[in-house]
């Protein structure tokens, strides 16, 4: 574990993306939403620079091929904050992620997210929240974005599972758009709640677009969910030998 590293990876964060919010903050009025994305996904690929010069951890993908070009949602496995970088950086479309409303409030970071307006959500609204993710969802994925969603909800730790809530494929079910299920290893190099970091290699592996018109969206979810915790297990194993 680099101590060392982290510290310094996180010192380089901090340093950077307090110009970055305010630069977004002050484009609103002359930039689109997606201008906005492409500049956090400019910063985003900085960072994961960083992380690899600062702490040796690099990345592999497997299955890029397997990623349409728009429309589609997400459904990634989620072990530390990597893969919220990784992501929203190398996808070949533009991402809305779903995420706690609250953290909006957050200085700076939080600034940042709601400057490109993305997917937001109040949970304690129970309901009302699904219908503001379903119809803000539906409208980025007819606008060619694609939607990320952790469907267990928080991060977990590499071998653990938590059950898989359904609100992505639902989405995607509704919108008659495929899910691309994503397994990772991230949690071997970047410890969730921990400053240190091991150096190594992140393996991502991008399973085939499940379809989903004419299914259930109990069927599409347990197909992802079977998918992405087999080849999560099998990352794990490998990246441990």
């Amino acid at each position: 574990m680099s101590l060392a590293g982290g510290l310094l990876f996180y010192f380089v964060l901090g340093l950077t993306v307090i110009p970055l919010s305010l630069l977004l903050l002050l484009s609103i009025p002359f930039t689109s939403r997606a201008d906005r994305y492409d500049m956090i996904r400019a910063w985003g690929r900085l960072m994961l620079t960083v992380l690899r010069r600062t702490c040796g951890i690099s990345t592999r993908v497997l299955g890029m091929e397997n990623c349409p070009a728009s429309s589609a949602v997400v459904l990634s496995k989620h072990q530390s904050a990597w893969e919220c970088f990784w992501l929203g950086c190398e996808l070949p479309f533009r991402c809305a992620y779903v995420y706690k409303e609250s953290l909006n409030r957050i200085p700076f970071f939080g600034w940042a997210l709601w400057s490109v307006g993305l997917l937001g959500i109040d949970r304690s609204n129970g309901r009302g929240a699904f219908q503001t993710f379903a119809t803000k969802g539906v409208s980025f994925l007819r606008q060619g974005w694609g939607v990320v969603i952790f469907p267990e909800g928080t991060r977990v730790a590499p071998g653990s599972h938590v059950k898989y809530k359904s609100g992505g494929a639902r989405l995607a079910v509704m919108a008659g758009v495929p899910v691309v299920p994503v397994a990772l290893n991230s949690g071997l190099v970047w410890p969730k709640n921990s400053i240190a970091k091991r150096p190594g290699v992140v393996t991502v592996s991008i399973g085939r677009p499940i379809e989903t018109r004419g299914r259930s969206a109990r069927e599409v979810n347990e197909e992802a969910e079977a998918w992405i915790e087999a080849e999560s297990t099998r990352l794990l194993r490998s990246g441990r030998n």
